[in-house]
């Protein structure tokens, strides 16, 4: 549809007004803003055709334009209508034809929507010689398959999340595997750190419940958030065990130590989960840092309650055999 611009003078209409005219019948009118519940944002309130009446000929007779005079001159009389084919681009991936077929969501993640889409569709009949096979979900991305039957990869933003929580899984074992041959350079021990470390699984533990209860989605940023807790939980049991260690060593029972030094070590685990909690607290709204301060927040809480009871328990359990060793350090 182009605006014939002699008519248009002719019926003392401006091409401005054909324009604007036809820019409303297409994309439609804001009229106003709306609170909606559940919404962050105001939401438009749009006017507009529907659209198998957009391209309608019959339709643009209906529709007048006020000239300079007052008159109604209708559209069809100001605007030429040609018809014609457009080409399609033929796209390809991998050196096999493609189609893309995308997608916005209103309330969810990709995540869950691809998953709940992919149990739909795949192995889905689509005659009696073929049916639609799904692919791409994994750690690693595969290449596609046309021989046999159908194929449907997923791709986008969700190959761009499962490649990102694969650089992040692998990241958190590199920080473990990191923390681990330190404590083992400091303690000169295989068995210490691992009692240590054990405040990291107690600390994830509580990360998942944490998104739950605030019906917020595990994202990226929730990831870092388990990587720096990693670091942040570990602190707690190594608190403990250096009080622990240190007791034994000016000769009191392996009991008495670790009941000692579960005591007197509360007080600085408490404040310094405090510390975490009030700290991280200013970002549970964001909507991008959310995730991490949940994980912080729900993962240091439920580490420090954990460790406080678990940790003593494994370093009676494990060290009593390490007692007579170290009292002879301090001996010597």
């Amino acid at each position: 549809v182009t605006v014939d611009k002699e008519k248009a003078a002719l019926s003392g209409v401006t091409t401005v007004q054909v324009a604007q005219a036809l820019k409303r019948l297409v994309d439609g009118e804001i009229l106003g803003r709306a609170h909606l519940p559940g919404e962050k944002n105001l939401v438009p309130i749009r006017l507009h055709v529907p659209r198998k009446h957009q391209i309608d000929p019959d339709l643009l007779a209906r529709i007048f334009i006020s000239n300079a005079q007052g008159k109604a001159v209708p559209m069809s009389e100001l605007v030429r209508i040609t018809y014609s084919y457009q080409d399609r681009p033929i796209l390809h991936k991998d050196n096999e034809r493609v189609t893309y077929v995308g997608a916005e969501l209103h309330r969810t993640a990709p995540v869950y929507a691809v998953l709940d889409l992919d149990r739909r569709l795949d192995g889905m009949v689509i005659d009696k010689d073929n049916t639609l096979s799904t692919a791409n979900l994994r750690l690693q991305s595969v290449p596609p398959d046309t021989i046999d039957g159908y194929q449907l990869l997923w791709d986008g933003e969700i190959r761009m999340t499962l490649d990102v929580f694969r650089d992040m899984t692998g990241a958190l074992a590199v920080a473990i595997s990191f923390i681990y041959l330190l404590l083992v350079g400091y303690y000169r021990s295989f068995i210490i750190p691992l009692v240590a470390m054990a405040a990291v699984p107690l600390g994830i533990a509580g990360v998942f419940p944490g998104h739950w209860l605030l019906g917020q989605h595990f994202t990226a940023a929730s990831m870092i958030g388990v990587i720096a807790l990693a670091g942040v939980v570990v602190r707690n049991s190594l608190l403990i065990m250096d009080f622990v260690i240190d007791y034994v060593k000016r000769g009191l029972p392996l009991y008495e130590a670790v009941r000692e030094a579960g005591a007197v070590r509360l007080r600085p685990i408490l404040l310094t989960t405090l510390a975490i909690v009030l700290g991280t607290a200013i970002m549970l709204t964001d909507p991008v840092f959310g995730g991490l301060a949940i994980a912080l927040i729900f993962g240091t809480i439920a580490s420090t309650v954990l460790t406080v009871i678990v940790v003593p328990v494994l370093i009676y359990l494990f060290f009593q055999n390490q007692v007579k060793s170290w009292q002879e350090q301090k001996k010597e």
